[in-house]
């Protein structure tokens, strides 16, 4: 049993130390697929035995896993899965400066992974903490991996904005310990989230410590999911990453402090009762929404439009939570799942775009339509996606949490988000189709897609249409299962 949750991070801890002995861009490349592949392979080992265990599993005072952490590593697996494979024709382009190259981007990416998986497999707030923490640092490294100059500022402006918002959960988190022992929990497991869990209700006592703790561990790893008015660090960071890093970024590292979120959430609930932490939560959710629908309009770079669309989205799954009950938490955690395959898919696009017009500036960017069909069908899709339209899965998942609005009497919060979505619509609809239509400033580059570039385009395709058609059952058992450990 111990090992079952030790080797998804072993493997990628090694792994990242293994790649750098690879010389050979092609021997690094090989090396690196393999790793993937097992630690592929070790994370459906720990999804399938948490759901073999009643009640998840855990290795001593500090590893753990259950329903809700199978969850959000399968969301991990499945777009670690496709950054690995795009990656392999993605580095053929990248240009040679001091630390571009593929085992250095292998490397790094392992080391990145091993923190996000340690961030889901933490048992206790305290160690909870230190990984997101570590997440921001190996991170910060892969958004300056050009070593330009815009891709090194941007690189600092994500290292010391996060680093200071991370410092406003440590303090929550540490008024969180002493509310516990306040209320009788012994301090060797006052911060072992289980415990927690059972000893909430009695936290009456030390009502304003709780909120007070809620408060700072809410500015705090909201600055990493990217609420506004916290997220001045994610569209630097995603326009200057690598386009597969941006996708990691994206679609994963912001679920990672969202999860630290959800633990804090469930604890707060259940010690006061769900009011006060879910208005915060709807406050934060409902800026979000709206100044990122705002901001998309007169956005010029597309990995920047794309930046914030993952700022509107990241409220949207805040809301969802906020609004509670079963249609809002099932549509909060589903959304987080849609949301990262359809902007995995729309970085992937963004870094054929970049890698044919050597540019993501959108108004030099003409005639797409005609000279790279396939991206252009790419980019249509995704944009369609992720603006929410039907048959794609991010608009059950917004139907589910505008139902919540709706049956809750959160007519304001519904109208907001009607609003919203008009706004982006119609952003993605003005960029989109200048960028599609004219003609062509400049022939593209590389007009011809890779093996590696058509699997991962049509596996995101796909999952975005089967979602948005049906709920597979597996996926909807997971769901509730991740439900039921937070309520």
């Amino acid at each position: 049993m111990p090992m079952t949750l030790l080797l998804p991070l072993l493997v990628p801890l090694f792994g990242s130390f293994l790649v750098l002995f690879c010389k050979a861009p092609r021997h690094a490349i090989r090396v690196a697929l393999a790793i993937g592949t097992l630690e592929l392979m070790a994370i459906a080992n720990v999804v399938r035995v948490v759901h073999l265990v009643e009640g998840g599993i855990q290795v001593g005072q500090y590893l753990r896993a259950d329903g809700l952490t199978s969850f959000f590593l399968v969301n991990i697996a499945v777009v670690f899965g496709l950054v690995l494979v795009y990656s392999v024709g993605y580095l053929r382009y990248i240009p040679k400066g001091r630390f571009s190259s593929p085992r250095w981007f292998f490397a790094l990416l392992f080391l990145s992974l091993f923190t996000m998986i340690a961030v889901y497999l933490s048992a206790n707030l305290g160690l909870l903490w230190i990984c997101v923490e570590a997440t921001t640092l190996a991170s910060a490294l892969l958004v300056g991996f050009y070593n330009t100059e815009g891709a090194v500022e941007a690189g600092w402006k994500y290292l010391i904005v996060c680093t200071v918002g991370i410092a406003f959960a440590l303090f929550g988190t540490i008024t969180l310990y002493l509310a516990a022992v306040r209320s009788g929990v012994p301090p060797d497991s006052a911060l072992n989230w289980s415990t927690l869990m059972a000893a909430a209700p009695r936290f009456g006592g030390a009502a304003d410590l709780v909120k007070i703790a809620f408060v700072f561990v809410t500015v705090g790893y909201g600055t990493k999911v990217g609420f506004v008015p916290l997220h001045s660090w994610l569209p630097d960071a995603h326009a200057e990453a690598p386009s597969p890093i941006s996708a990691m970024l994206s679609a994963v590292l912001l679920n990672c402090a969202l999860y630290a979120l959800l633990r804090f959430d469930a604890i707060t609930s259940r010690a006061l009762g769900s009011g006060f932490p879910h208005l915060l939560l709807l406050i934060f959710g409902s800026l979000s929404v709206v100044v990122a629908a705002l901001l998309m309009p007169v956005q010029r770079d597309l990995k920047r439009l794309l930046a914030y669309s993952s700022i509107e989205h990241m409220g949207l799954i805040a809301l969802g939570v906020g609004l509670g009950g079963t249609f809002g938490l099932y549509g909060a955690l589903l959304h987080a799942f849609n949301h990262s395959i359809a902007k995995a898919m729309l970085f992937f696009t963004a870094g054929n775009v970049r890698e044919n017009f050597s540019t993501l500036r959108m108004e030099k960017i003409r005639g797409m339509a005609r000279s790279l069909p396939l991206t252009s069908t790419a980019l249509v899709l995704g944009g369609l996606a992720i603006a929410g339209m039907p048959p794609f899965g991010l608009f059950i998942s917004e139907f589910f949490i505008l139902s919540a609005a709706f049956s809750t009497g959160n007519y304001q919060i519904a109208t907001l988000v009607l609003v919203s979505l008009s706004v982006v619509f119609g952003a993605l609809l003005y960029h989109f189709q200048g960028m599609l239509t004219g003609d062509p400033s400049t022939a593209p580059t590389h007009p011809r897609w890779l093996r590696s570039e058509y699997v991962v385009m049509g596996v995101c395709a796909a999952l975005l249409l089967v979602l948005g058609m049906h709920v597979p059952r597996a996926l909807s058992q997971l769901l509730h299962v991740a439900m039921g450990v937070l309520q």
